[in-house]
């Protein structure tokens, strides 16, 4: 038969359901903050709606698709019609990671995410020395192939003004989906492995060597990072071959050979000395934090398993409740429902005659409940006050007499 809907609806901009555009707004404001079931809790607290937590979830993920769909328009419309971006950073840090959630099925599916923030130098006055410092991070993530989600973050990227900076620094590990994701965006950008990434791989030697839980270990490592982080990588690369070298025998060979050969092809993005001097940020402790505010805080609780459908639409949420991008998203979102709502496409076929009958609801009828509430509102603006009603005038009498 066709989606119906009462002409009055239109007009109020109802985004349809039983609930108000206001109650909607803050059910799926809530489903995207909280477990569904300590969301209907704070809807019935605060707002007095009796609402099982079945229609939180379906009301939260109905919006969330309509923002995740969005998405996908923004970035045809930017390959389409590039535009230029209207913030215009000085120095944008980049940072690319990837975790893991839980799937209804038991499988784990990888959370891609990218965090964009500005950083300057800044003076510290309790560690007395200039420190580089990150500000005003965003985030974006999605659940995506590498290639699928470079493409998608152009929209995040565009929006901070990727384009327009100055400088771009992409601090992250050395993954090749990541980095393909910095060639896809900025491949002009200064590239820095995370410094505790890079210390990683300079303990597996020791601790191969040495044993994980000597002494010898302990300092041994505690020298090696300090050197890493003052001298430059060649020196440092050259005392783990040689390291090697003094022990051929080694059962763990091959695992020091290949944390070695790791270090060797990425020379250049770990030159730390070199970066602390630029004054740019040598660690990616953002985009590790970012996976705690958007994904885990909401997605990862405690025995918390999702549908893979589920996952673009909560993270599209997550992420403008995180960018304090609500307003904007959330006003995309019911302008898209109120135009495939209120669509004026006509029926075809063998269900147009039945369509038009079954539409009992006429834009005249609309027009007729509209003058009769006006008519009601102009009759109830000419009552009388209450003090000057007739049954105040004998309530006085009355008590004069009694007097």
């Amino acid at each position: 038969m066709g989606q119906r809907f009462f002409p009055l609806d239109e007009a109020l901009g109802l985004l349809g359901g039983a609930y108000t555009p206001q109650v909607q707004e803050a059910v799926t404001r809530l489903g995207s903050r909280l477990p569904y079931r300590e969301a209907q809790e704070e809807l019935a607290l605060l707002w007095k709606v009796e609402i099982s937590a079945s229609s939180v979830r379906h009301i939260t993920m109905r919006h969330g698709k309509v923002a995740a769909e969005l998405i996908e328009q923004q970035v045809a419309q930017l390959e389409a019609t590039p535009t230029a971006a209207e913030a215009k950073p000085d120095q944008l840090v980049v940072g690319t990671d990837g975790a893991m959630v839980q799937l209804t099925s038991g499988e784990w599916r990888e959370v891609k995410m990218v965090t964009f923030g500005e950083f300057a130098p800044v003076w510290d006055a309790k560690k007395r020395q200039v420190v580089t410092r990150t500000e005003r991070l965003s985030y974006f993530a999605r659940a995506e192939t590498a290639d699928v989600f470079s493409r998608s973050a152009l929209v995040e990227w565009h929006r901070r003004g990727g384009e327009n900076a100055r400088s771009v620094v992409a601090v992250n590990d050395g993954a090749l989906w990541i980095q393909s994701f910095i060639d896809y965006h900025c491949p002009h950008a200064l590239r820095v492995l995370d410094f505790a990434h890079a210390q990683a791989y300079v303990a597996t030697v020791g601790r191969a060597i040495y044993g994980a839980e000597t002494d010898t270990f302990r300092g041994w490592y505690g020298r090696m990072s300090q050197q890493l982080g003052q001298q430059p990588p060649q020196r440092t690369v050259a005392d783990l071959q040689l390291l090697l070298r003094q022990h051929p025998d080694h059962p763990e060979t091959e695992v020091v050979e290949q944390a070695i050969r790791y270090l060797e092809k990425r020379l250049a993005m770990i030159d730390y000395p070199h970066f602390r001097r630029l004054q740019v940020p040598i660690g990616s402790g953002h985009v590790e934090s970012g996976h705690k505010v958007v994904m885990q805080k909401r997605m990862k609780q405690a025995g918390m398993r999702w549908a893979e459908a589920s996952l673009n639409p909560m993270l599209a949420l997550r992420t403008s409740l995180c960018n304090r991008t609500w307003q904007a998203t959330w006003l995309e979102v019911t302008t898209q429902v109120r135009q495939a709502r209120y669509a004026k496409v006509p029926p075809s076929g063998p269900l147009a005659e039945a369509t038009a009958q079954a539409d009992l609801v006429t834009e005249a009828d609309c027009q007729r409940l509209t003058a009769l509430a006006d008519r009601i509102a102009k009759q109830s603006r000419k009552r009388r006050p209450w003090n000057n009603h007739d049954w105040i005038f004998l309530y006085r009498r009355h008590s004069l007499h009694q007097k």
